[in-house]
């Protein structure tokens, strides 16, 4: 039973709110953080014009549709990627209300879910994870498996142990195929759901961040044209996906098998 279910359809508004909230906080952090610019010192800025943005061009994508994606000042365009992060972060919070079932769960998941967004927005644009928001999810993963299972002993060793293979992995590509295979970056989500899911939860995620993986692989190459793809949006989508519903998933493939 979800949160939801009991508090009813009130808990949705202020969840959504609060995810454009966090959304918008994404867009900034996304942004400032691969350029080294601090993120709680410097107000926004137009990066065109150099304006500073007040509360009505900071409306979460309220902002962006009404100003017709241009800045209110010079009138210069606006990336998509702002209203688009923002409506994201907020379906994220809606749908952690609707399948988290305890509210221990869903405060951590609020908490893990922007940091997320902005890891996997920023591996698209710049193909890089920051060790600081790897490090503060390492945290909120554990706490995570804390308040589940409590097995921190086996999510450190689940942690443990795809660092190596994936260590293993990237050395055994660049010797045999001359290029990374899994990239030390995206070994960090791997090892990031090995802390938080039990060995069910995770052996399903590793599933779906394979059938991600090849699904996205195939849309960038189609799209883009390169071989390369960042894969670790792929990663946390299925690491998320687990997060709220893995369990669900894994009864039901378990009532499916028997059946």
């Amino acid at each position: 039973m979800s949160l939801f279910t009991t508090a009813g359809p009130s808990l949705l508004v202020p969840l959504g709110a609060l995810g454009l909230v966090f959304g918008s906080f994404v867009t900034a952090l996304s942004y400032r953080l691969p350029r080294g610019e601090s993120i709680t010192r410097g107000r926004s800025r137009c990066p065109a014009c150099g304006h500073v943005l007040t509360i009505p061009d900071l409306v979460p994508v309220l902002s962006w549709v009404v100003q017709g994606g241009a800045c209110r000042h010079c009138r210069a365009k606006v990336s998509w990627r702002y209203p688009a992060i923002e409506a994201v972060t907020m379906a994220l919070f809606i749908a952690a209300g609707l399948s988290v079932d305890d509210l221990t769960h869903l405060v951590l998941l609020l908490a893990m879910t922007p940091a997320m967004v902005a890891l996997a927005v920023i591996d698209l644009e710049y193909q890089r994870l920051p060790n600081s928001l790897s490090i503060l999810l390492a945290a909120l993963a554990l706490a995570w498996r804390w308040q589940g299972d409590g097995d921190i002993l086996a999510g450190l060793t689940a942690a443990a142990a795809v660092g190596v293979v994936g260590v293993l992995l990237d050395v055994g590509f660049r010797k045999l195929a001359g290029r990374p295979g899994l990239g030390m970056g995206d070994t960090k989500p791997f090892a990031l759901a090995g802390l938080a899911l039990p060995l069910g939860a995770f052996l399903l995620f590793l599933t779906i961040a394979g059938v991600l993986g090849v699904i996205y692989g195939r849309v960038w190459r189609w799209r883009l044209r390169i071989s390369h793809f960042p894969y670790a949006p792929a990663i946390l989508a299925a690491f998320w996906l687990c997060l709220v519903a893995g369990e669900p998933l894994l009864q039901r493939l378990v009532s499916l098998r028997i059946g």
